[in-house]
């Protein structure tokens, strides 16, 4: 069975073999596990393992390391103990080496450290090492993860006054590595994944593609430590010195959506509108294609007939918020399932009008089929026979339905 520390420890003695500043026997004592190990031993002190880093917020912050693992519950908050994120270590950037050792994954897939941690006969037996070396060495592993400076803050560390009842309480904002480095790269794999390069080639030649993708526009990207981002963490280090910061802006709504239906807010609705004529042409794509009934194309034309349905529910947001009782002003002349939808003013009435939702979502199938068929020339036009528009329609009304609490 080959010992994986003895395979570790080959690799990071080819560097100094390569450089030959020092003899080939040297360095082989050098890297023997018994003295690598007693070094790291020694050399564990200069690093700590960590959760939220103060550096983040200034490279000279010198404020207590904090490790934090919070437990799973489902509470629905976004916070460290409900998101997966691994830990990160500060401290001098040559002792590195240390961590990587420690983080070392054995046979049955815990770390170094944790086998330290648990004193297993498994990692006593790999470093073929006596009991007293191993505890010795266990209590200077271990250091890792203690704080013996106590706890303090800096003045460089970013602070915030949190209102609590009729007084603030400061806070020191703490950047949590981990979870920002897993937001990374759930993102580069959103981005830039096999499957995702494969799914913006098939669209940029008008193929079809099952699974499609997904994308994240108006991202920034902050930049930590400079041209030595290990001096901020192992993980920034990893990262280089990047972070990926989404947009928070609130939505900028389009005049030209304003205007007031004075009659049927269907009619209203701009059948131009670039988002809409992308989507109704993703829906053509599927229609045109001979088979498009099979299961990967059904389920596609659900996620675009999703968006149609969400690009509805916007226009009908930017009427809500306008102000109550717009729509019992001289000259307009709702239905009032569109009034009690779309006017602030009637909405302590929608609970004795039991169908107004079912009313709205036969109202946006009977909007859609024209809009779709509009949106095609004449040499360009798939003709959908009584039996696919009423299969098509069924599907619709399903799908309306099971949705209908978002027509709020």
């Amino acid at each position: 069975m080959s010992n994986p520390i003895v395979t570790f420890l080959e690799g990071r003695k080819q560097k100094p073999l390569k450089e030959g500043k020092k003899s080939a026997a040297d360095i082989e004592s050098d890297y023997s596990t018994l003295v690598w190990v007693a070094n790291a031993a020694q050399r564990a002190a200069q690093l700590s393992l960590v959760s939220h880093l103060a550096k983040f917020s200034h490279p000279d912050a010198r404020a207590t390391p904090v490790l934090f693992a919070g437990e799973y519950k489902a509470d629905g908050f976004l916070r460290s103990g409900n998101a997966y994120a691994g830990q990160d270590v500060v401290g001098n950037a040559a002792a590195l080496d240390v961590y990587a050792f420690l983080s070392l994954s054995l046979e049955d897939g815990n770390t170094v450290l944790q086998h330290f941690e648990a004193q297993t006969a498994q990692l006593k037996g790999l470093l073929g090492t006596d009991e007293d070396t191993f505890q010795a060495w266990r209590q200077s592993f271990l250091q890792i993860k203690n704080n013996a400076e106590g706890n303090k803050t800096h003045p460089n560390v970013k602070q915030v006054y949190f209102p609590v009842e009729d007084s603030y309480h400061l806070l020191s904002v703490l950047y949590p590595s981990g979870l920002m480095t897993e937001h990374r790269e759930r993102l580069r794999n959103m981005k830039f994944s096999g499957a995702t390069k494969l799914a913006r080639e098939a669209r940029r030649k008008g193929e079809f593609h099952a699974q499609g993708f997904a994308d994240m526009a108006g991202m920034l990207t902050q930049h930590f430590g400079g041209t030595k981002p290990q001096n901020i963490s192992k993980l920034n280090s990893n990262n280089g010195g990047e972070a990926w910061l989404l947009p928070c802006f609130p939505p900028e709504l389009d005049s030209r959506y304003l205007r007031l239906p004075k009659t049927d807010f269907f009619k209203t609705l701009y059948s131009k509108d670039k988002d809409l004529q992308e989507l109704l042409a993703g829906l053509h794509k599927l229609f045109a294609i001979e088979h498009y009934t099979n299961v990967a194309m059904r389920e596609q034309r659900k996620r675009l007939m999703a968006q149609v349905f969400e690009w509805v529910l916007e226009r009908a947001m930017r009427l809500q918020l306008q102000p109550a009782a717009w729509s019992t002003a001289q000259g307009f002349e709702l239905p009032l399932a569109q009034q009690l939808w779309l006017d602030a003013a009637f909405l302590d009435q929608r609970a004795t009008h039991v169908t107004w939702q079912e009313d709205i979502a036969e109202a946006v199938i009977a909007w859609f089929i024209p809009t779709y068929n509009r949106s095609r020339s004449k040499n360009d036009a798939v003709t959908l026979g009584v039996t696919e528009v009423t299969a098509f329609q069924n599907e619709l009304v399903a799908y309306f339905h099971q949705h209908k609490d978002y027509l709020q």
